[in-house]
């Protein structure tokens, strides 16, 4: 019998190269503690009940968030403001994030069973992370689960169902495809913009007596949706690893502050002008590889699936600049599927979109605005043009002086 999954983790390795370019339920998760032991409960992620086709399957690309983690940053009046998160430390991968994230790399290998090969082959697949432990870890367990080795050619050790599968990360600095954080003055000066315009003042101040209460609560100055977010997901990440959330939070989390966490994911790509500095990148990258599938022009040639790991942000951003995101929280988790499909009576190429916000459920097709769900490869190009970046990141992140600028993220 088999070690099970946390032997994988003890004794994996994995060949990085750098350089180089894949509605809540809160509280969510399993519940996480200093003793771990969520991995003997975590709820079964659902299968798919059908792979899809490979007779009109020609390339897909999977972008996901990371799992579940321990808090990267907290607030003044935090009981737990000096918690150490033994053993995983802060902003890593819980264990139990480990075990959902195994269970999709399984649920990734059911639903393209048809078009994958059987067992990891290198030409066909290219996994990238952002150069974050956490992302990096969460890509280890996706393709541990997607290419378990047993009774394949690239079986090397009966003991132990893994296989080391290469990872591409590109410094942060650098990285504006998936980590997308690489400094940029512009958009920090439209992060600003956006705060200051009618609707979200008027938002803002519809919400005054809440943001108000929450500063005195947390002892953070709370002015706008953004800070709500970055308390919010500390307090979420505080409750799934298993800590007792101090009392006054039973009065305003998660219902009272959903609502403007939710709409700081919108403000984050709410123009045309962020959504070209931040998803645009990666949508302009994802054109490019399906339009290469398309002429024969994609290296290796067998290529079949690229694979990436990132954060709530860039999913979030990707699909602000499809104009398919709507206002709620991106889970741990979340998936992205980008399948390109030929018709095989026209020959025409079409995207298939289908997002995943709960890995127990299964993912959504979504539809883009101006397109069929089967959106032709054409139609999508011209839908695309005005978030596509027309100029190199550096000249498109510089300064316009209309803001003092802000660098407001989180996590």
């Amino acid at each position: 019998m088999r070690k099970f999954l946390g032997l994988l983790l003890a004794v994996s390795c994995v060949l990085i190269a750098r350089g180089g370019v894949m509605e809540i339920e809160v509280p969510q998760e399993v519940t996480e503690g200093p003793v771990d032991a969520s991995s003997q409960n975590s709820a079964e992620i659902s299968q798919p009940k059908d792979s899809v086709s490979n007779s009109t399957l020609k390339l897909v690309h999977v972008f996901f968030r990371h799992g579940p983690r321990t808090p990267v940053s907290t607030y003044p009046n935090d009981p737990y403001l000096n918690e150490t998160y033994e053993p995983f430390g802060w902003g890593a991968l819980t264990n139990g994030a480990k075990v959902e994230l195994y269970k999709i790399g399984k649920q990734l290998r059911q639903r393209y069973k048809d078009f994958l090969p059987a067992y990891y082959q290198p030409d066909a697949i290219r996994a990238q992370s952002s150069e974050s432990p956490r992302t990096l870890m969460s890509m280890q367990m996706v393709l541990a689960g997607l290419f378990p080795p047993e009774n394949t050619p690239m079986e090397w050790n009966q003991l132990l169902n893994w296989q080391p599968i290469p990872i591409v990360m590109e410094p942060e600095e650098t990285d504006v495809h998936i980590r997308m954080k690489a400094p940029c003055p512009r958009y920090d000066e439209t992060v600003m913009e956006v705060i200051d315009l009618p609707e979200v003042k008027k938002l803002h101040a519809e919400n005054s007596d809440l943001l108000r209460e929450l500063t005195t609560h947390t002892g953070v100055n709370i002015t706008h949706a953004h800070d709500v977010t970055n308390v919010f997901i500390t307090l979420l990440c505080e409750q799934t690893f298993g800590l007792q959330l101090p009392s006054w939070t039973k009065d305003y989390f998660p219902e009272k502050m959903l609502p403007l966490a939710e709409k700081s994911y919108v403000y984050d790509a709410y123009t045309t002008e962020q959504r070209k500095m931040k998803g645009g990148f990666f949508v302009e990258l994802l054109l490019k590889q399906m339009q290469d599938r398309i002429s024969g022009a994609l290296k290796p040639v067998n290529r079949k699936m690229f694979l990436s790991c990132g954060h709530d942000w860039t999913i979030t951003n990707v699909l602000s600049a499809l104009n398919v995101w709507e206002a709620q929280m991106p889970r741990f988790s979340a998936l992205i599927a980008f399948e390109l499909h030929q018709n095989p009576q026209t020959g025409e190429y079409f995207l298939e979109l289908y997002f995943q916000n709960d890995p127990h459920k299964e993912p959504q097709q979504l539809q883009i605005p101006g397109c069929e769900k089967q959106c032709p490869i054409g139609k999508l190009l011209e839908l695309t043009k005005d978030i596509i970046p027309d100029a190199p990141y550096a000249e498109l992140c510089k300064a316009k002086g209309t803001q003092g600028g802000a660098k407001i993220s989180y996590h």
